[in-house]
């Protein structure tokens, strides 16, 4: 039996079009049930992953976030009920002021969109067929299919299988996110400030910093103006003498102001020059020379005509109609690209990228939709019980967000971060969530997801649960659900919301009770793999961030 010749990659599909990457970027439902941080949270995450898409050279999803996001912060947001609230307005604040260039980055990358579209169009020109009679949208069939909703997998990009190539997959990763530490702290090394003697931290002669100057000059001042404070009281109750009855009257004491001199304004000038030693006379100019007819016949050399006048001077040419001679062959290599015409923007973004690789979706959505894979680490739900323990053994839940990054259209979670929360036997919630904000847009991280604890109930998703993670998956549909059940078997499970019917049903649900039940059963599913989009790594390492302020318990 011979062997099978490899099949080919899929051919790339479109790329798409302005009005699709806008239609797909309108595609969500804004419902005012979520709280309002958690639509403040999906605003940060779509700004973010728009920049990473913009570093991969994927610039038809960097125009849908950005358009996604101005939609959102401009039209949606103002709308929500909570939105005039102090805590509201206050992380708002950040979105608004942003806008701005939001706006200029979707009218920078929308030329060279369609300028590629344009140039696919000629290269695949084909007769127009007749238009067929509208059917009604079904899930997609094919890979072309799955990806003309995936504007990442378009183009002549490399497509691989994050299923049958994870340890590639985890080692690319690896390496995009080392270069990136490097980036950013060369970046942040270039932004702090040069040491210098007068610098806080600068060095002073004797080896003491100026910061340990400073605070001995701060303590002398201080013991000063106490010594001064106790010697006006003492002065004071001397100062006082008995009257009749036995009562203390002051003494008025004697003052004379001292005598301040007339001010005169300083001259320097006269100061330096007595200091300056006298300067040496300089010596004398040599005489001017006639000038004398010239015979030479260069024409470069002006000479006086009979009347002893020199010639006028030519008129100024424009610079289109100079010629001037080429350059030397020496004065610049061989292979130096030609200089680009002008009239282009200089700030244009940049071609996209022609080895790019990228990874297939990890599972596609209940209608159609495609998912990127997510890779968490394994030891990720070790290191999370172990910061949970003490309120596991009172009892209480606890939950940490889950953070990563997105490197060729796969999300790696490399950061888990334990906010301030209010927790109980049944529930936990975060708090001061703009401490979250600051810290992933220092660290470049976006939110995947959130992981809790059920110390005294089994694996599943409450109802608590279910509201908690829509508004993680309504902007971000790979957001995935961990819950940790340690005493119970099984011990942890990773799930994300059914869509439809789950997240619909969630989004229309109208209850306040904490718990409640709800009419249909196909709310949420697993995640891992086989059948999910979540891989586990052993290979992929991760930190943990503790942001909390005050104890949990």
């Amino acid at each position: 039996m011979e062997p099978r010749s490899p099949r080919p990659p899929p051919r790339p599909s479109r790329p798409p079009t302005i009005s699709a990457l806008v239609a797909q970027a309108e595609n969500f439902t804004f419902n005012a049930n979520i709280p309002f941080k958690h639509w403040v949270r999906a605003a940060e995450t779509l700004h973010q992953e728009a920049s990473f898409a913009m570093s991969d050279g994927d610039y038809g999803r960097a125009y849908w976030l950005l358009y996604r996001h101005s939609k959102l912060v401009l039209e949606h947001m103002p709308s929500h009920p909570r939105y005039r609230d102090r805590d509201s307005r206050l992380m708002f604040r950040s979105l608004s002021r942003r806008i701005d260039s939001v706006l200029d980055e979707l009218e920078r990358l929308k030329p060279g969109l369609e300028d590629e579209y344009e140039k696919w169009e000629q290269a695949n020109a084909r007769p127009a067929r007749q238009p067929s009679t509208p059917s009604a949208p079904t899930s997609p069939a094919s890979y072309a299919d799955f990806a003309a909703r995936d504007p990442s997998l378009y183009g002549p990009a490399r497509v691989l299988d994050a299923s049958e190539h994870r340890e590639l997959a985890v080692d690319l990763a690896r390496k995009e996110l080392a270069r990136r530490d490097r980036a950013k702290r060369a970046a942040r090394a270039q932004l702090a400030p040069p040491a210098s003697p007068t610098s806080g931290h600068a060095a002073h002669r004797d080896g003491r910093s100026l910061d340990a100057h400073e605070d001995d000059f701060r303590r002398q001042m201080e013991a000063a103006r106490r010594a001064l404070s106790l010697s006006q009281l003492s002065g004071r109750t001397e100062g006082r003498a008995a009257g009749p009855g036995g009562a203390h009257q002051p003494i008025p004491a004697p003052f004379n102001y001292p005598s301040i001199a007339r001010s005169r304004p300083v001259d320097d000038d006269a100061a330096h020059r007595q200091r300056r030693p006298p300067a040496a006379p300089a010596p004398d100019r040599p005489p001017k020379e006639s000038l004398a007819p010239s015979t030479s016949q260069d024409p470069s050399v002006c000479t006086p005509n009979a009347d002893g006048l020199l010639p006028a001077v030519p008129r100024k040419l424009p610079l289109e109609d100079q010629a001037g001679p080429p350059p030397p062959a020496s004065s610049a290599p061989a292979n130096q690209p030609p200089l680009p015409p002008k009239g282009l923007p200089v700030d244009g973004p940049p071609l996209p990228r022609r080895d790019r690789l990228t990874f297939k979706p990890g599972a596609y959505l209940e209608n159609g939709d495609p998912i990127r894979s997510v890779f968490i680490p394994s030891q990720l739900r070790s290191a999370f019980l172990d910061m949970a323990d003490d309120n596991t053994r009172a009892g209480l839940e606890m939950c940490g967000i889950i953070c990563g990054m997105p490197v060729n259209n796969a999300l790696f979670v490399r950061s888990l971060i334990i906010p301030d929360q209010r927790c109980t036997s049944d529930t936990c919630e975060t708090e001061n969530e703009g401490a979250i904000f600051d810290y992933c847009s220092s660290e470049d991280l976006i939110v995947l997801g959130w992981i809790h604890t059920h110390p005294t109930q089994t694996c599943f998703m409450s109802s608590r649960d279910l509201h908690t993670h829509a508004g993680y998956q309504v902007m971000m549909p790979e957001s995935i659900a961990i819950v940790c059940a340690p005493r119970f078997k099984p011990s942890y499970g990773i799930f994300r919301l059914t869509h439809p019917p789950g997240l619909e049903h969630i989004l229309d649900c109208k209850h306040q009770d904490t718990f409640h039940q709800h009419s249909i059963d196909n709310i949420y599913r697993d995640s891992e793999h086989p059948g999910g989009h979540v891989y586990e790594s052993d290979t992929l390492p991760f930190y943990v961030r503790d942001l909390r302020t005050k104890p949990t318990f």
